[in-house]
């Protein structure tokens, strides 16, 4: 009897660790962030965008281009000590019928902002990134703003 207990206890303890739960009886924590990954798309499109396109955006280009390769970084680093791994994202192609030009540019700019809430209302700092990455969106947001206010319509 003692030894089908201990045998049963190492199997729950065993099942526990693959699953992921701690053997206590806790919940492990996982955190998803999914405006984050969003973001994280929509940046990568919108760095596409701007560098195929045939203007400077008003001389905003470069700074805009910067700005998005320190917030996809620090966003990458955020998701990653949280324990959520950046994952292929599924786009909604109708997400960008809205937008009469720089569909990517617009929607970076809205799911960043999404992602600025994320990071603001999280019950945790993101490994002590939370601070780096809002700065990051933050500028992300002003630069793709700026950009498109000197766009030319295509």
């Amino acid at each position: 009897m003692f030894r089908h207990l201990i045998v049963g206890g190492c199997s729950l303890a065993l099942f526990g660790l693959i699953c992921g739960a701690p053997a206590q009886g806790g919940v492990a924590k996982k955190h998803h962030h999914p405006h984050m990954h969003h973001a994280l798309h929509e940046l990568k499109e919108a760095r596409h965008e701007l560098k195929g396109a045939g203007h400077d955006f008003g001389g905003h280009r470069e700074k805009a281009l910067l700005a998005i390769e320190d917030a996809i970084r620090q966003i990458e680093v955020a998701l990653a000590s949280a324990g959520d791994p950046v994952k292929k994202h599924k786009h909604n192609p109708d997400h960008y019928k809205k937008y009469t030009h720089h569909p990517h540019l617009h929607h970076a700019i809205h799911e960043l902002k999404e992602a600025r809430v994320e990071l603001k209302e999280a019950s945790h700092n993101f490994g002590g990134h939370r601070e780096a990455a809002l700065r990051d969106v933050n500028v992300a947001i002003v630069q793709l703003e700026l950009a498109l206010k000197h766009a030319k319509r295509v």
